[in-house]
């Protein structure tokens, strides 16, 4: 562009902004009262072979979201890493009826494509398409979970394009922290492995595949969720067609995580690195317990959005990092609270100084009204998001499930949050944030730890 088109250009906005009457600032209105959260009951049946079906009539659009939900997923690997995700990745390559290719094309001929999820504790296929095709779509994702079709080639290919992913994935300094963090908190449990081992991943079989699906994909441990705009009867009619060869199989006996670990220092080298990445965190509640809709807001409070006080101390006021974050990560019977960020390597002490001392002043100062009603509305509107679609629905409704929640849970979630006061956050930080408790990883050069260990306060809490 011509630099003096440019100049004048930049020009532009100023003078605009001269020439604009100064008016004062006007205080926003006040917001309404929260209201409940109403969501269209949902309906549910039970085939016989034990498959859980939920209609959910949801929008105005007519589109229809089919998604199989099963408890299963990385914590029944049982020493086979990764047999589970490649095995739903397998799932896409064809069944005995379609190949890769006529899934693809039956899916976009009703508006949609076939996805797979396959998460620590369950894993899903799904299919949105337009509501005329629910039937068909049903079809299609039976075909799918009940005849699959394994095949070598298809089997070297994705286990090859996994590797590689795998590889690239571990060199991370995020990671390495990740995946150290958890292994030290829940030891030898399946939440205490995050990533796979290559060598194993490759002595995968074609029968490992077979053996997994057959086993974990039934029809006991399944739930069928459709949720948007759709004939009712219709979709019953054919999934209770689609689905009735599904094995019922038996449910997951899931074993209860052992989090007692000893909290300490769990240091990565990383040779000459420029910035070290921290997590410090330890086990919490998870959300079958009353105190986790109060501990949700008290994170976020603290460090879980981009205007908390961890965010606001070490990023906007000291420089150290870019994009801290804490965060509740839970599982079936377990969950985590973490801070974690990448700070320059010279500020890794002083990094952790500051987020320990604005747990410190959580613990013994109650925040203001102001402060924490902020807070409350920003979870208002975030909880408005995860109810914004079909699949959000879906998602809720799986939530519940997991963690034996009643549907209640949904319509009182912002009134119970909205009633947390200032001083039982206060209580919940002092109850489930003690910093003595805490593991702390640290990924960065050697020199950090002479670092660390140079300010009292870290080295008597982790032992350096």
């Amino acid at each position: 562009m011509n630099t003096i088109k440019t100049f004048l250009l930049a020009l532009w906005p100023a003078a605009l902004l001269a020439l604009t009457p100064a008016y004062a600032k006007e205080t926003p209105p006040a917001g309404s009262e929260p209201k409940a959260f109403k969501l269209t009951a949902p309906r549910s049946i039970s085939l016989p072979n034990g498959l859980n079906v939920t209609f959910v009539q949801y929008g105005n659009t007519p589109k229809v979201t089919l998604r199989l939900l099963t408890e299963t997923g990385n914590v029944d690997d049982a020493g086979k890493d990764a047999v589970s995700d490649l095995s739903y990745q397998l799932l896409l390559e064809g069944s005995k009826n379609r190949d890769a290719k006529a899934i693809a094309q039956a899916a976009a001929t009703m508006g949609g494509q076939v996805n797979t999820v396959v998460d620590v504790n369950s894993s899903f296929l799904e299919l949105d398409v337009l509501s005329d095709f629910v039937g068909d779509a049903a079809a299609l994702l039976a075909d799918i979970a009940i005849h699959p079709n394994f095949t070598e080639a298809d089997k070297n290919r994705l286990v090859a394009n996994y590797v590689r992913d795998l590889k690239v994935e571990k060199s991370q300094a995020q990671s390495q922290a990740a995946a150290a963090f958890y292994q030290h908190i829940f030891g030898n449990h399946p939440y205490g492995k995050i990533y796979a081992d290559e060598k194993v991943v490759e002595s995968l079989t074609l029968d490992d595949f077979n053996q997994f699906v057959k086993t974990h994909l039934v029809a006991s441990r399944s739930h069928l969720f459709v949720s948007g705009q759709f004939d009712e009867a219709k979709a019953e009619a054919a999934i209770r067609e689609a689905f009735a060869s599904m094995l019922p199989g038996s449910g997951r006996v899931l074993t209860a995580a052992d989090s007692s670990a000893k909290p300490g220092l769990v240091f990565i080298a990383r040779d000459k690195a420029v910035q070290s990445t921290i997590r410090i965190g330890l086990p919490v509640v998870d959300p079958s317990n009353p105190d986790y809709v109060g501990l949700d807001l008290m994170n976020t409070l603290l460090g879980g959005a981009f205007s908390s006080r961890i965010t606001r101390n070490i990023r906007e006021d000291k420089g150290y990092t870019y994009s801290p974050r804490s965060s509740i990560n839970s599982r079936i019977k377990a969950a985590v609270w973490f801070e974690q960020a990448d700070v320059t390597a010279e500020a890794t002490a002083a990094s952790l100084v500051e987020i320990i001392k604005e747990i410190k002043l959580l613990q013994s100062t109650a925040p203001t009204e102001q402060e924490l009603n902020g807070f409350k509305n920003y979870k208002g509107g975030i909880f408005v998001l995860q109810n914004s679609s079909r699949s959000a629905i879906i998602n809720q409704l799986w939530h519940l499930k997991t963690h034996g929640l009643p549907l209640t849970y949904l319509e009182e979630y912002v009134q119970k949050t909205n009633a947390v006061t200032p001083q039982q956050l206060t209580d919940l930080a002092k109850k489930y944030l003690p910093i003595e408790s805490m593991t702390l990883v640290v990924v960065g050069d050697e020199s950090v730890k002479a670092q660390l260990a140079a300010v009292p306060e870290l080295k008597a809490l982790f032992k350096l």
